[in-house]
């Protein structure tokens, strides 16, 4: 709801406002939760989180036409088609 209404009030003024939602990204953060043992996502595999540059390169698809459609909305890098329209594999 926030999403949608920054970007009802910014359009007019050239702020494209969209939610990212990467899910857990493999970075050394997710080797250090994986130690702890602490919570839920210390016990997923590796290979369950994304790499991190794709949320680099779906920010990069964000800015520009091709993600028009999404504009006050969310987007989800679990969503396969998502990483197909980004590039993603």
């Amino acid at each position: 709801m926030l999403t949608m209404c920054a970007h009802k009030e910014g359009a007019d003024t050239g702020i494209r406002a969209m939610g990212l939602s990467p899910g857990t990204v493999a970075t050394d953060m997710q080797h250090q939760i994986k130690a702890s043992g602490l919570n839920p996502v210390a016990q997923l595999d590796w290979s369950d989180h994304i790499p991190a540059e794709w949320p680099a390169k779906a920010l990069l698809w964000m800015c520009g036409p091709e993600a028009d459609e999404y504009l006050g909305d969310e987007i989800s890098l679990r969503d396969p088609d998502i990483r197909k329209k980004i590039g993603l594999s």
